[in-house]
């Protein structure tokens, strides 16, 4: 029991580091700029095909990175008994509520930057349909919360009528209906036009992933116990050559197979590359001590505080540029990328230490307690 409770322990601090590492990606990402008009991608004309390429190997792999470990989290710590009522509780705290929070806050200050704000003349029924649009469809970055609130309602559907007829077959029989609904589906929508399908697809091509981290987190014991086995030097390479493979698999698949291919490939080997580093941080942090612990430490904490970093970061990434871009003009691209990245992380980190305690910020953020640093 003892045993179960240390295992259970070492993956959920290295979950939280994996997703740590994750959104410091994540902020990364949007400091470049998701596309050409984007970030500080759109301040260099003709779009630098360099900060394309990194924009574009990130991308192939992070979220799916994060939609897998969620899929490991439901797989090892997730209840199959638990009620229908309790399981939207969670999912309502968790996900529901800070869409339903900040999507329009951030709809309202992304649009009046471009002066698009409807005004009191165009009437109430105008203003309302500008504050639903926040939601419906999900508004920027808030994707993320339609995906994963919906792979975690299928899953629990799943356990809860399934898996206890299919005993061990069950992850494996998920991971594959999980791929073949997503097939399914895209081949309908793609004779189809826009509509209910288009979310129905969103959350089926995000499922596979979540299936698949599903399906594999009964073998993360063992790759940890291999690992740890390893000479250090061997321990640090295994994440190297996950990184290999991310470049070579992007380099080489043609760009029109990015999303059907590139993406398909490179999420779990994403995955595969943040646990295993993270698998090294431990152990090194445990015996080396010093930088590496501190390391460690921030990276779990930063991971356990993800949701605040994701919904905040993106105030800090654009208002940097925005300052850089009108007040300094010509700064070259190292300190944007530098500058963005440190106010992109710590602008919502400190945010987070000033609110923490108060009870309405937690409510907001999805926190249902004050992470330990």
């Amino acid at each position: 029991m003892v045993d179960s409770r240390e295992q259970s322990k070492k993956l959920s601090e290295e979950l939280f580091c994996s997703r740590g590492m994750g959104i410091l990606l994540v902020v990364l990402v949007h400091v470049l700029g998701v596309d050409a008009i984007h970030g500080v991608r759109k301040l260099f004309s003709p779009d630098r095909a360099d900060l394309r390429q990194v924009t574009e190997l990130i991308h192939s792999f992070n979220m799916a990175t994060m939609i897998m470990a969620s899929g490991v989290v439901m797989s090892a710590f997730g209840r199959p008994d638990t009620s229908f009522g309790q399981f939207l509780r969670k999912k309502l705290d968790k996900l529901i509520v800070p869409m339903l929070v900040w999507a329009p806050v951030l709809l309202i200050a992304q649009e009046s930057s471009h002066g698009r704000l409807p005004g009191v003349s165009d009437g109430p029924l105008a203003l309302l349909q500008f504050l639903f649009s926040a939601w419906f469809p999900p508004y920027s970055i808030f994707w993320y919360v339609y995906a994963l609130a919906g792979c975690t309602l299928m899953s629990w559907l799943f356990r809860r009528w399934a898996e206890p007829r299919l005993g061990r077959w069950s992850r494996l029989t998920y991971f594959g209906l999980a791929v073949l609904l997503h097939l399914t589906v895209s081949t309908w929508r793609a004779r189809s036009s826009s509509g209910p399908g288009e979310y129905v697809e969103l959350i089926l091509y995000w499922n596979r992933f979540f299936g698949l981290g599903f399906l594999i987190q009964p073998w993360l014991e063992p790759v940890r116990r291999f690992l740890a086995g390893l000479p250090v030097a061997l321990q640090a390479l295994v994440p190297v050559g996950l990184l290999s493979l991310l470049v070579f698999f992007y380099s080489v698949i043609p760009e029109e197979r990015y999303e059907t291919l590139t993406c398909a490939i490179n999420g779990p080997l994403g995955f595969s590359m943040l646990l295993t580093l993270a698998m090294f941080l431990r152990e090194r942090a445990a015996q080396w001590g010093g930088l590496v612990a501190g390391a460690w430490r921030r990276l779990v904490f930063t991971g356990s505080i993800s949701m605040t970093l994701y919904l905040f970061h993106v105030y800090f990434v654009a208002g940097t540029r925005i300052v850089l871009e009108r007040w300094f003009p010509g700064t070259p691209l190292a300190a944007h990328l530098v500058l963005g990245v440190l106010l992109g992380v710590g602008g919502p980190w400190l945010l987070f230490h000033v609110l923490k305690g108060q009870r309405s910020f937690h409510w907001s953020v999805g926190l249902s307690s004050v992470p330990q640093r």
